[in-house]
């Protein structure tokens, strides 16, 4: 993402980058203050290649960990003003980077998420908040940073079938982090439930369910949908913990 045109901060200073030398793996940039800053956008696939353990859960949830192939690549690019006004959208053609690492996923059935509350029109900003609130608390969990993790969130999943929710580590191979929010699945989905419900915004904010690496623009989002699925997810683990 450090594309040309890009912002990019670094030890506390500014700068624009001018050309990024993909064959060399280096980016030119020169000091700079201009009154924008830019938010990389790009579109991303995730592959199930490999499931390592799951574990079925009441209502047809089912919550997994295995390996994963990431691909992402960045289309373009936002520029706004310090008030957040966007100023203009600027395309970008760069190619796609794939990443093979470990994932943690939990599918929700669209039975269960509309007698869960969800509506048809709500499903993808519901999981898609439900996602970013993951990645944000996983850290607390896993001893790892944001940064360190991404995810996806899809209504139909081609592997799975159904509405799915992934977060993978962001080092090839993966680095553990994901492992560990399967081991600690409930207590983790449990406490971002907790955090997104508690939070006092109306509509979502950047303390419950909107993301700055968000290559989507935090679009569509979805906070009382969001709650209504991790509730479903929470219940079914607490059920299945008990049983």
């Amino acid at each position: 993402s450090v594309h040309p045109g890009a912002v990019y901060l670094h030890h506390g200073r500014t700068y624009l980058v001018s050309d990024l030398d993909l064959d060399a793996g280096v980016a030119l940039v020169h000091a700079d203050r201009p009154d924008w800053s830019t938010t990389a956008r790009s579109r991303s696939t995730v592959e199930i290649c490999d499931t390592r353990a799951t574990q079925d859960l009441p209502g047809g949830l089912r919550l997994a960990t295995g390996t994963v192939r990431v691909t992402e690549q960045v289309v373009g690019y936002l520029r706004r003003r310090g008030d957040g006004t966007l100023i203009d959208a600027v395309g970008l053609d760069l190619p796609e980077q794939t990443l093979s690492t470990r994932a943690v996923w939990y599918t929700v059935p669209l039975g269960a998420l509309r007698a869960g509350g969800v509506a048809e029109g709500a499903t993808a900003g519901a999981l898609h908040a439900a996602e970013h609130a993951a990645i944000g608390l996983l850290p607390l969990f896993a001893g790892c940073d944001r940064r360190d993790i991404g995810g996806l969130s899809t209504v139909a999943h081609s592997d799975t079938g159904e509405p799915t929710v992934i977060v993978y580590d962001g080092y090839p191979g993966g680095a553990g982090f994901a492992e560990r929010g399967y081991a600690v699945a409930c207590a983790w989905l449990s406490a971002v439930r907790d955090a997104v419900r508690s939070c006092r915004c109306l509509s979502g904010c950047p303390s419950c369910v909107q993301s700055p690496q968000c290559g989507n623009g935090n679009q569509p989002l979805d906070k009382r949908g969001a709650v209504a699925a991790l509730d479903l997810v929470t219940d079914a683990l607490s059920a299945a913990t008990v049983r």
